[in-house]
């Protein structure tokens, strides 16, 4: 439905189809969700290490067979970890986790709030978040060109990168399990975990996001 390409260093487009044209975006949601907890690991409100316990109002609004790593109310994660389980396996209940990591116990509207008026700054001017994971709504749009927007913003964080660009990521046992989770990459580009035949030696992350309304959405880069 849309497409852009842009070379990152020179901002020149090299390839755009629709690139304004506002569509769902399904899990790209989530690179604005890390733009804003990295930015508040910048601003010292909360830290990678710091450890979060799921709250039950995390879960409400969740779809049942959405995205997830099985987080459960009252189970225990770090910042990293929680980034990792949104990042690698989309994990929807981690998104509001986070949320609630920023803003405070049952104040996910006031994270979506903020993640609008951060689009706002960016110079995003077709863009509009309802939740915080993707879930269809059809008032949560966005376009390619405001999607190239955040992810730029957020691609200078290493520690983004580093997780995004992870084929899988082992999850400790925590206070509700007895062993450790493995997390397998929804990435093509970068894992054959899922589906072989489409990896991509110059990949690096990022994201994809996936409904029956969206399709099947991307945004990645690439280095050579």
């Amino acid at each position: 439905k849309a497409g852009l390409l842009i070379e990152a260093d020179t901002g020149e487009i090299l390839y755009e189809k629709n690139a304004h044209q506002e569509n769902f975006p399904a899990s790209l949601t989530k690179v604005m969700v890390a733009l804003l907890v990295f930015e508040a690991i910048d601003e010292g409100k909360i830290a990678l290490t710091d450890s979060v316990t799921a709250t039950e109002s995390a879960f409400e609004g969740l779809s049942s067979d959405g995205s997830t790593a099985n987080i459960v109310p009252g189970e225990t994660m770090t910042v990293e970890q929680l980034l990792n389980c949104m990042l690698i396996v989309s994990a929807n209940e981690a998104c509001n986790i986070l949320a609630e990591a920023v803003c405070g116990e049952g104040n996910i509207s006031q994270f979506v709030q903020r993640m609008n008026e951060r689009a706002a700054a960016l110079g995003c001017e077709n863009t509009h978040y309802v939740n915080t994971s993707g879930l269809h709504d059809p008032d949560h749009y966005t376009t390619a060109w405001d999607i190239y927007l955040i992810t730029r913003a957020l691609m200078p964080y290493e520690k983004f990168m580093e997780i995004c660009n992870s084929k899988s990521y082992t999850v400790p046992a925590t206070n509700m399990t007895d062993k450790p989770r493995e997390l397998h990459s929804t990435n093509f580009l970068i894992s054959n975990w899922r589906a072989r035949g489409y990896v991509y030696r110059d990949a690096q992350g990022i994201k994809t996001g996936s409904t029956e309304e969206a399709g099947h959405c991307l945004v990645s880069s690439a280095v050579r």
